[in-house]
C-alpha cells in the first residue's frame, strides 16, 4: 500500500499501550458527541428550517471520504499523536508546526466554548449563570471549576482517561438512544417539516459547515494510537459510522417535537434555545427526560473537552518530537505515562481563555475553520505515501471536499485558520529551512479566503474552490520533502 515509512519513527517507552477497542471507539465518538449534540440541532434549523436533518446527513457524508483517508493513515501510523507527526515525515517540521497549531488553537478555543455550553444548559434551572448571552461571575466560576476538573482526570494518565472516557461516551449514548426512541413516540408531528421556510444557499452552505464543529471530532482516536492495543482505524469508522446516525436522527425528532407555538415565531427563534433537547423533551411530555438533558449537559460537552484536553498533551509530544516545541514539553513522566508540563501550562492557559473566548454561536465557525484546513493535509500525505491508484484518486477527492467546506465557512473565518499557518510558518523559519513544501499550504488558504472574502454566487464560487484546491494539491504533492523525527 505505501512505502516504509514507519522506519525510524517510534514513541517514548514510558508510554502504555493501555486503550482497547472499546476506549478507541469512545475517544472518538465521545468528542463527535460534545455540545454540538446539544445545542447545533437548534443552531441549523435556524438556518435551514425543516431541512435540517437532511443537512445533518450531507454534512456526514461529504466528510465521510475524509474520515477514511484519516483511517488508512492511523493503520500507517500508530504513533502518539500521528496526525501531526506523518506530515513531518511528508512535508517536514515547518509544515507539521502549522497543522500541530491549527489542531492546538482549535482544540484551546474547543474547551472554553464546551464549558460555556455547560453553563448555557444549567442556566435553564439556574438563570443566573448567564446573563445576556454571556456567563455571569457565577457561571465564570462553574466553568473554572469543569475545566480545573478535566485536566486533573487528564493528570491520571490513559487508563484513568480511558475509563472516565468511555464512561462519560457511552452515558451520553444511553441518553440519546431514549430521547430519539420516546420524543419520536410520545410527541412527533410530521406537519412541522412543511412548515414553510425559504433558506437561502449560504446559510444552507454554513449550516452544512457548523455540522464539522460535531463530526470533527472523529479524528481524535488517532491522538492515542500510540497507547492503543486495537486497530485505531476501526475505531475511527465505527465512531463515525454510530455518530451519523445519532445526528441524522436527533435533528429529526427534535423538529417533530416542537410545538405549534414555538414554531410560530419563526424557524430563526429556534436558534435562541437555551437547552434545546431539554426543552423538545418537556415539550414531549418527559419532563423527567428534559432533567436528563440538563444533567446531560454537563456530561457531553466536559466529555469532549476531556478528549480535546488529553489530545492537546499528545499534540505538545509530537510537536516536540518534529522538533517544533522544546523537548521539555515532550517529556514523558515514567510513573504518569504522559508528558505533565503541558497538563499544568495548557490547564492555566484553558482557565484564562474562559473570559476571552465568544459565544457558542459566534466561535464555532471559526473553530471549523482551523479543523477543516488541518484535515486538509491528511489527504496530500496519502497520496504522497500510497502506491495504489484508489488511495490516490481518494486522497484527491477528499482534498477537494476540504476545500469545499472551507469556503462554505465564509470569511472572515477563513482569514483566521489563514493567520494561524502564517504565523506558525514565520516562527519556523529560524528553526528550519525546509519552508518550501509549506508554501502551498498558505497559498491553499490564502486563495480560498479570497474567494470567500469575494462572496461570489455559490454556482460561481464552487468551480472556483474546486479549480483552486486542484492546483494546490499538484502544487502540494508535487513539494513534498519529509524529515526525520527528533529522538526522545
Amino acid at each position: 500500500m505505501a512505502r516504509n515509512i514507519n522506519a525510524g519513527l517510534k514513541d517514548n517507552s514510558n508510554f502504555r499501550k493501555e486503550a482497547g477497542m472499546i476506549s478507541l471507539v469512545a475517544f472518538s465518538l465521545g468528542n463527535i458527541i460534545g455540545s454540538g449534540i446539544l445545542l447545533l440541532p437548534a443552531v441549523t434549523a435556524s438556518l435551514s428550517g425543516p431541512i435540517s436533518p437532511a443537512v445533518w446527513l450531507v454534512g456526514g457524508l461529504l466528510l465521510l471520504p475524509v474520515v477514511l483517508v484519516y483511517s488508512k493513515l492511523a493503520k500507517l501510523f500508530p504513533l502518539v499523536g500521528s496526525k501531526i507527526r506523518f506530515i513531518n515525515v511528508t512535508h517536514g517540521k515547518v509544515m507539521a508546526s502549522s497543522v500541530g497549531w491549527l489542531y492546538m488553537v482549535g482544540t484551546l478555543l474547543t474547551i472554553p466554548v464546551e464549558a460555556e455550553a455547560t453553563v448555557n444548559y444549567l442556566s435553564y434551572v439556574f438563570p443566573s449563570m448567564m446573563k445576556a448571552g454571556y456567563p455571569t461571575i457565577e457561571g465564570y466560576a462553574v466553568e473554572s471549576l469543569i475545566v480545573i476538573g478535566i485536566y486533573a482526570l487528564v493528570y491520571l494518565g490513559i487508563k484513568g482517561l480511558s475509563i472516565s472516557v468511555s464512561t462519560i461516551t457511552y452515558a451520553k449514548l444511553a441518553i440519546l438512544a431514549i430521547y430519539i426512541a420516546s420524543v419520536a413516540f410520545l410527541d412527533f408531528h410530521i406537519s412541522n417539516f412543511s412548515v414553510s421556510f425559504s433558506p437561502s444557499i449560504s446559510n444552507f452552505f454554513y449550516a452544512i459547515a457548523l455540522t464539522m464543529f460535531a463530526y470533527g471530532g472523529f479524528r481524535s482516536a488517532m491522538v492515542y494510537a500510540g497507547e492503543s492495543k486495537a486497530d485505531t482505524g476501526k475505531a475511527i469508522m465505527i465512531a463515525f459510522g454510530i455518530s451519523m446516525v445519532i445526528y441524522t436522527l436527533v435533528p429529526l425528532v427534535f423538529i417533530g417535537s416542537l410545538s405549534s407555538s414555538l414554531l410560530s415565531s419563526g424557524w430563526g427563534s429556534i436558534g435562541k434555545m437555551s437547552a434545546p433537547l431539554a426543552e423538545s423533551a418537556i415539550i414531549a411530555g418527559v419532563p423527567a427526560l428534559g432533567a436528563l438533558f440538563i444533567l446531560d449537559g454537563v456530561i457531553s460537552p466536559s466529555g469532549a473537552s476531556l478528549i480535546g484536553a488529553g489530545d492537546m498533551v499528545r499534540y505538545s509530544y509530537a510537536l516536540t518530537k518534529a522538533g517544533s516545541f522544546p523537548k521539555s514539553l515532550g517529556k514523558v513522566d515514567p510513573k504518569r505515562g504522559i508528558p505533565i508540563l503541558p497538563v499544568l501550562l495548557f490547564g492555566a492557559f484553558s482557565v484564562v481563555t474562559l473570559f476571552l473566548s465568544s459565544t457558542f454561536e459566534q466561535s464555532i465557525g471559526y473553530l471549523v475553520a482551523t479543523r477543516i484546513l488541518a484535515y486538509s493535509t491528511g489527504p496530500v500525505s496519502l497520496f504522497v505515501l500510497s502506491n495504489d491508484s484508489k488511495n490516490k484518486a481518494l486522497a484527491l477527492g477528499s482534498f477537494l471536499i476540504t476545500g469545499i467546506i472551507f469556503s462554505f465557512v465564509g470569511f472572515p473565518k477563513t482569514l483566521f485558520g489563514t493567520l494561524v499557518i502564517l504565523v506558525a510558518i514565520i516562527a519556523m523559519l529560524p528553526f528550519s529551512k525546509n519552508y518550501v513544501p509549506a508554501l502551498w499550504y498558505l497559498g491553499f488558504s490564502l486563495a480560498v479566503t479570497g474567494i470567500t472574502f469575494l462572496s461570489l454566487p455559490s454556482l460561481v464560487s464552487l468551480p472556483v474552490v474546486i479549480s483552486a484546491s486542484a492546483v494546490f494539491f499538484y502544487l502540494a504533492t508535487r513539494t513534498a520533502k519529509g524529515e526525520g523525527e527528533i529522538d526522545d
